[in-house]
C-alpha cells in the first residue's frame, strides 16, 4: 500500500545563494505565506515593498546558513525579479 505524505521537509529543494550567502531551500510555511499575504495591506507602493522586504528578510534568516540579512541588504543586493524568483523557488513553483 502506498502512503501519501505531507510536510515541508518532504519538499525541500537544494540550497540557493544570494551574493555568496547560502540559504536552505525549505518551502514556505503557512505562517510565512500568511505574513507575505498581509504585508503592506492598505499602504502605498513603497510601504508595500518595504513590508515585503521585511518579511522576506525574516524568511531568509530562518533559512540562513551563516550571516543574517535585513531589508537594507536586500535592497542593495536584489533586483525585483530576484524577489519573485526566491519566493517562487520557496513555493516550489517552477522557475523559468
Amino acid at each position: 500500500m502506498t502512503q501519501v505524505k505531507f510536510g515541508r521537509q518532504l519538499n525541500e529543494r537544494a540550497p540557493f545563494e544570494v551574493n555568496d550567502l547560502v540559504f536552505s531551500g525549505l518551502p514556505l510555511s503557512l505562517s510565512e505565506e500568511r505574513l507575505l499575504a498581509g504585508a503592506g495591506d492598505g499602504g502605498t507602493e513603497v510601504e508595500l515593498m518595504d513590508a515585503v522586504l521585511e518579511v522576506l528578510a525574516q524568511v531568509l534568516n530562518a533559512r540562513a546558513q551563516a550571516e543574517r540579512v535585513d531589508a537594507g541588504w536586500l535592497l542593495e543586493n536584489l533586483a525585483p525579479s530576484d524577489v519573485e524568483g526566491i519566493l517562487d523557488y520557496l513555493r516550489a513553483t517552477p522557475v523559468a
